[in-house]
């Protein structure tokens, strides 16, 4: 592809937010989720994040890029994410937050080729701007995660970070966008059901229903992607922090159908990793 400072594209922002949206996860791995009956395509422009003259943080954008050779050998293997990829995912992100703990909870895989989803009961982009958590849910998660253990974690600052990354080869379609979180106004994120699935999940997250943050439009939204992400470079957004002083809480995010997208592309196969931080 060629480098370019920035492009356009189509995100589908809420259009009714007069009432709580449900968000209903498919039937089957191969249907995808359909976010268009009820949200506006609003044609937004995107940076270039590879050309930032400062490296992004989490405390200040919300969202940070960095690159990380994994030791994993096939992402589809469940026993590699527990027994490798989660200490390298919490090595990252305690560098990368400055948090004292990180512990993951959570492995998604995505695909945008319904035989691969099929196969291993993953699931397609999410093309809506949106924060995983609402106060209330990431509660909740603390609780589903540390259960009776949970009472001292919740008594200190914490927030909850994704890591994302192509699991084979270089993304070539269906990229991931962030929003840098300075330009996100909290009164424009409406929350919305997450219906639980109707099938098997391996997914930890997606198995229990939740509260998450969708978007409606705000022309002050700064969107960022890193085009054609390879395997050894990891996005990490914040989907939720306690402090509120300022620091970034939230960084919305959204797959976005790529204008440059090269005819015939390879299939999108990525996984994203949630993790709680911790801090003193």
């Amino acid at each position: 592809m060629e480098v370019t400072e920035e492009i356009e594209a189509p995100f589908f922002y809420l259009k009714d937010t007069s009432k709580t949206p449900i968000n209903r996860q498919t039937n089957t791995a191969k249907d995808t989720n359909d976010f268009r009956a009820t949200r506006d395509p609003t044609v937004m422009k995107i940076k270039n994040g590879r050309l930032l003259a400062t490296d992004p943080s989490l405390d200040r954008e919300g969202f940070a890029f960095l690159k990380q050779v994994s030791k994993v050998v096939n992402f589809f293997d469940d026993s590699e994410l527990n027994t490798i990829y989660s200490l390298e995912i919490e090595d990252l992100i305690r560098r990368a937050s400055g948090g004292r703990e990180v512990v993951v909870f959570d492995h998604t895989r995505r695909s945008t080729a319904p035989e691969q989803r099929e196969k291993y009961n993953a699931r397609d982009p999410v093309p809506a701007p949106h924060s995983d958590y609402s106060d209330t849910s990431a509660e909740q998660r603390m609780h589903d995660v540390f259960g009776k253990k949970v009472s001292d974690r919740l008594n200190r600052r914490f927030a909850m970070v994704n890591a994302w990354r192509s699991m084979t080869g270089t993304i070539e379609e269906w990229p991931i966008a962030v929003c840098d979180a300075r330009t996100v106004n909290e009164n424009l994120l409406v929350d919305t059901y997450r219906h639980a699935p109707h099938r098997a999940e391996p997914s930890f997250e997606y198995a229990r229903s939740s509260s998450t943050r969708h978007a409606a439009f705000d022309s002050s939204h700064r969107w960022y992607y890193y085009p054609e992400m390879k395997r050894d470079e990891v996005l990490l957004f914040k989907n939720y922090d306690t402090l509120k002083d300022g620091t970034a809480r939230f960084a919305l995010h959204s797959a976005f159908e790529d204008p440059s997208t090269p005819q015939n592309p390879k299939p999108r196969e990525s996984i994203e990793t949630r993790a709680f931080v911790f801090f003193d």
